[in-house]
């Protein structure tokens, strides 16, 4: 009888030093775990922090950018007025001030406004579905009037077609107007004689550019044209009818035009 009691003592002893010592086993898992998942925290707030920083960077740069134009038109805006002031002292003929962030004009003598409105400038970088850009932004500072001239043709740029993702037309395949039509005649065919798909392939274009043009040298010029008040052009600066008719006669050649 001792035999056996003795043998289930010592079983329950061997099993309960396999439990204790399972159970210790157990508690240095859970331990170790436990140091396991305070690092992971501790990590994943560094990431958060990381993160919030860099989001608060990101918004100071965003918002700095965001801020860049302003700064720049405020920056051209002062320049012109050192410039006009500059030129009041030295030239007492009309001048024009371009503003291209508010597309307004200002026609000046003297420092006296003699005329103001709203015009339409560059419209800045532009892609094509094809993939082609431009920058057909009006370009800033002092340009002076390089020729004037009535009843100006607007000859198409390849650009013109390469936006619209056409090929520009080889020579001889672009429509004509009769040169044997006075002015008015050339703008009625145009118009009314060619279909909208002929329209299109005329290079010299009548009355698109209005009755009178302002040249300001490398391709800019001041015309005719619609959308003022916005950045619509190709770079060039858009004005109505009358004011356009109004600049015509009173700048003259050499005259400076200040744009910012």
């Amino acid at each position: 009888m001792k035999i056996p009691i003795i043998v289930l003592v010592s079983s329950l002893i061997i099993a309960l030093g396999i439990s204790l010592t399972t159970v210790y086993r157990m508690d240095e898992k859970v331990a170790l775990m436990r140091e396991m998942v305070d690092e992971h925290s501790a990590r994943t707030d560094l990431v958060i922090a990381q993160r919030d920083t860099l989001s608060r960077i990101n918004s100071a740069f965003t918002a700095r950018i965001d801020s860049l134009p302003a700064l720049r038109h405020t920056a051209d805006s002062l320049q012109v007025r050192l410039d006009e002031a500059e030129l009041v002292r030295n030239y007492l003929g009309y001048y024009l001030i371009i503003d291209t962030n508010q597309n307004r004009f200002h026609l000046r003598r003297g420092g006296l406004l003699v005329r103001s409105g709203y015009c339409g400038t560059g419209k800045g970088w532009t892609e094509n579905d094809s993939g082609l850009v431009w920058n057909f932004s009006t370009p800033r500072g002092i340009r002076y009037v390089v020729k004037k001239g009535e009843n100006p043709y607007w000859y198409r740029p390849d650009w013109y077609w390469l936006e619209q993702d056409l090929r520009p037309p080889r020579p001889g395949e672009d429509v004509l107007i009769p040169d044997s039509l006075s002015w008015d005649e050339q703008i009625v065919f145009y118009n009314d004689s060619l279909t909208s798909t002929e329209r299109v392939w005329v290079r010299a274009v009548p009355g698109a550019l209005g009755n009178f043009k302002v040249d300001l040298g490398g391709g800019i010029l001041l015309h005719y044209g619609v959308g003022r008040g916005r950045n619509v052009s190709h770079g060039c600066i858009r004005l109505g009818n009358s004011d356009l008719e109004a600049i015509y006669r009173a700048l003259p050649v050499g005259a400076p035009v200040l744009i910012y």
